[in-house]
């Protein structure tokens, strides 16, 4: 009888964090940041093997300021890790990005604010860019505390993500 309470309660959470965060579902089943990274590198490589062309999508972007866990999860998820360059306030090189994203790209993983803290003033060009070649824009929400509340990655492109509930919820990174 006390189950049913637990389990009404956790799909209302997914449900809340699905809204809160733009997304059409939400899981709470990846126990960490670095699982849920992995949990959504292995739905994006599904993703893609369950659409045409998934034997050529074998690179994922990475920003060179990306948390090391982002290259780590996107390689055991068989992927080549490109790296993206960054700009001289600190954001994605767009010149760059464009240069590199091609048909053979799965993924871009950002975070939004990134490591230093900045917002990419760019998203909807770049999540524009990478929707417009067939891959999908992570989410790597390490910073989501920064503007949770205030913007929703899914009404800015993003197609995957994860959180990480110390960080978001209580003391940031």
């Amino acid at each position: 009888s006390t189950v049913q309470g637990t389990l009404a309660l956790l799909g209302e959470t997914e449900r809340i964090l699905a809204n809160v965060l733009g997304m059409a579902a939400f899981s709470l089943v990846p126990a960490a940041g670095a699982h849920g990274e992995l949990a959504g590198m292995m739905m994006v490589a599904a993703y893609h093997r369950d659409h045409p062309g998934a034997e050529t999508r074998d690179e994922v972007l990475v920003p060179d300021g990306a948390h090391g866990t982002n290259p780590a999860s996107a390689a055991l998820c068989g992927f080549k890790v490109v790296e993206v360059k960054s700009d001289a306030r600190g954001g994605v090189d767009l010149a760059d990005l464009r240069a590199k994203v091609s048909p053979r790209t799965a993924a871009l993983m950002l975070t939004n604010p990134n490591t230093l803290g900045i917002f990419e003033d760019h998203i909807q060009d770049i999540a524009a860019l990478i929707a417009g070649v067939g891959a999908l824009l992570y989410y790597d929400g390490a910073n989501l505390n920064g503007i949770l509340g205030r913007a929703r990655p899914g009404d800015m492109g993003f197609d995957v993500m994860h959180l990480n509930l110390h960080k978001t919820f209580s003391t940031p990174h």
